[in-house]
């Protein structure tokens, strides 16, 4: 669904004034985050009137981007988003320019095998890790997803849980098995309050990490679960289109990323027989 942002007013603070657009929309916090810092960092760079720029602003712009980025992925993907959110920004206030779109390049993913996520869920020593690792693997949802659910957002019957806060702003449903369910009944009796994990990103982030060092994986991180999740399901048969509404992806053509490393398996399965 496109955000609907109404028209620009006649004068004033443009940059607050599409922010606000973008809140009253229904933007997603993360969203609104990067247009922000993107738009901001452009206005600061062109020093002019936002309805007088040119592509060719914009094109210094990047290069201006490109001379700071650390390595290259970062900085092609960076410079593609906040471009796309200047040209937003822009259109909005009925500027029609066209810059370069920098390429981005292909996000390697990281993805866990089923037995190296046992491994992780062995190694976890308390009710609320293993519940974690269960969730994340078993759904894709994202970290911020999982630390925003309420108990009154999952459905113990039909064993689905509604996430309400999401990447985009739009409710989804996402599933969990029966082993899931008993373990969560198990750790909601020592556990009390309204959400069903009373931590920060940064405390997950630290676990999931501290669990992965345990077995002998280092690095790991809570979107490498998601990733597993979307390689797993893909690998089980599940639908592409089934897969992209479970992750919330608003484009197949994210969801597809995670393909190729199925291609990797149908070319390991072809060496392995032919040599």
């Amino acid at each position: 669904m496109r955000l609907e942002l109404g028209s620009p007013p006649e004068d004033g603070d443009l940059y607050n004034a599409f922010i606000n657009a973008l809140y009253a929309a229904g933007a997603g916090k993360g969203t609104i985050k990067m247009y922000s810092v993107a738009i901001r960092e452009f206005l600061e760079f062109v020093k002019k009137d936002p309805r007088k720029v040119t592509s060719d602003d914009i094109n210094r712009w990047i290069i201006e981007l490109s001379s700071k980025a650390k390595d290259n992925r970062s900085r092609s993907v960076t410079m593609r988003y906040y471009v796309i959110a200047v040209r937003r920004f822009l259109k909005w206030l009925g500027i029609n320019v066209k810059p370069v779109m920098p390429r981005a390049k292909r996000k390697e993913i990281k993805a866990l095998s089923e037995e190296e996520i046992q491994k992780i869920l062995a190694s976890a020593r308390t009710l609320r890790d293993k519940l974690i690792i269960k969730l994340l693997t078993e759904t894709g949802m994202r970290a911020n997803e999982l630390l925003n659910i309420n108990i009154s957002d999952i459905d113990f019957n039909r064993k689905m849980i509604r996430l309400r806060v999401t990447k985009n702003g739009e409710e989804r449903v996402v599933f969990f098995t029966d082993d899931t369910l008993d373990l969560m009944k198990k750790y909601l009796k020592i556990h009390d309050g309204e959400k069903l994990f009373q931590m920060t990103y940064p405390a997950l982030y630290k676990a999931i990490r501290r669990l992965g060092e345990k077995v002998g994986i280092n690095g790991l991180r809570p979107h490498m679960l998601r990733h597993s999740f979307a390689t797993n399901a893909i690998r089980k048969g599940i639908p592409l289109p089934a897969v992209q509404r479970i992750l919330g992806h608003k484009d197949i053509k994210t969801t597809q990323i995670y393909t190729h490393l199925i291609l990797d398996d149908l070319e390991k399965a072809y060496r392995e027989a032919f040599g």
